[in-house]
């Protein structure tokens, strides 16, 4: 069997029209994820107006403390007292930049340490904030001898919405292949289903070979413009490696392969095109809800049940691995096994039940002998 690659660049480039000239295929499987993305990352990075807010927890009212926050006193920073717990709490939650913890001992002879807690992004910011401190209260010592310059330990934590975005991330990229698969690969296809698009290939020498490579080729361009375009919105908030990209790229390659025979199955059941949309949105809205997308299941036995059951949530599981290294719901093998599984048996239920009409009459396996032009009469 010979492959005509002009006939497979001809279907390359008839399903790239189709699909940029269905705009509802286009927002849903492009520009929804991307402009989520954006707004995520535009969320992280813009701050409404400059206001430091230390917490200062002093259990002890060390008498030094006043001393050392007139020394730290400045345009735009200010103070408030707080107990560590809901310090802690109003920090995460970005009420406060800033945790404070005076020691007990002394300050004014070196024996105490300042302890402060702050986002990694303030880091440099409290580090010259408390340097300056140190020099305004060193200028005002007056008795020799003495150490002003108290010793300074700042630790750095992530903030929730850094974690937020670290979560919801992966889960946007799963999500956009999701999209890939139900309305840039189902829909289109239910919709040629309906017309008698497909019927009618049979009458040109396309093979169905050269119609699928055509036809999935199309599908992995598309994500690799979606996964490449996420990632760059992505590289603003979370570094990225080149070898992060290339698991990355492979995780997806899998998960590009799973949604799109997915699509196919799915495009293949329904007997009209009403009954096919139907199940396209309740698929894409069980596997965006329960999918371990943007709620995590741990914690939650139902939740936990729901995505073992669903592909999109081995996807996302993956995807959450690859990109913060972390450990996931299940290992990276069981992951891909999962994805792997799940296309086998989409592969299966498309062989048996994809038809080129919604008649079901016009199968025929990839290479088969093509008919002579005039051999079927369409209805």
């Amino acid at each position: 069997m010979t492959l005509d690659f002009t006939r497979i660049a001809a279907v390359l480039r008839a399903q790239s029209l189709e699909f940029i000239r269905d705009f509802g295929s286009v927002f849903l499987s492009l520009v929804f994820p991307l402009l989520f993305v954006l707004a995520l990352v535009g969320s992280n990075l813009v701050k409404p107006s400059f206001n430091f807010t230390f917490g200062v927890i002093d259990p002890q009212q060390n008498a030094d403390t006043r001393e050392l926050l007139t020394a730290l006193a400045g345009p735009g920073l200010s103070f408030r007292t707080i107990d560590e717990a809901r310090g802690r709490a109003e920090l995460h939650d970005g009420q406060l930049q800033a945790l404070l913890f005076v020691p007990a001992a002394p300050l004014r002879t070196g024996e105490g340490t300042v302890q402060v807690l702050t986002d990694a992004n303030y880091q440099s910011m409290v580090g010259m904030a408390l340097d300056a401190a140190r020099a305004r209260l060193l200028l005002a010592e007056a008795a020799p001898g003495t150490t002003p310059g108290y010793p300074v330990h700042i630790q750095t934590l992530v903030r929730n919405a850094d974690m937020n975005f670290a979560f919801i991330f992966p889960g946007m990229l799963a999500l956009a292949l999701v999209q890939l698969g139900m309305f840039a690969t189902a829909t289109p296809l239910l919709k040629a289903r309906e017309r008698g698009t497909l019927r009618y290939l049979l009458l040109s020498p396309l093979t169905v070979l050269e119609l699928l490579i055509g036809q999935v080729g199309m599908r992995v361009g598309l994500a690799i413009v979606q996964v490449g375009l996420l990632l760059a919105a992505g590289a603003v908030l979370i570094p990225l490696s080149l070898g992060t990209w290339l698991t990355v790229a492979g995780v997806c390659l899998v998960g590009v392969a799973m949604l799109v025979a997915l699509g196919y199955a799915v495009a293949g059941l329904p007997r009209s095109l009403e009954s096919g949309m139907a199940l396209i949105m309740i698929l894409n809205f069980v596997m965006m809800f329960g999918g371990n997308i943007f709620w995590d299941p741990k914690g939650s036995v139902a939740l936990e049940v729901v995505a073992h059951m669903l592909p999109a949530s081995y996807l996302a599981d993956a995807l959450r691995q690859a990109l913060s290294g972390r450990e996931g719901l299940w290992p990276m093998w069981v992951n891909l096994a999962a994805m792997g599984a799940w296309t086998a048996a989409a592969v299966a239920i498309a062989t048996r039940t994809f038809s080129f009409d919604m008649s079901g009459r016009s199968r025929r396996a990839p290479g088969a002998a093509l008919p002579q032009p005039g051999s079927v009469r369409p209805n």
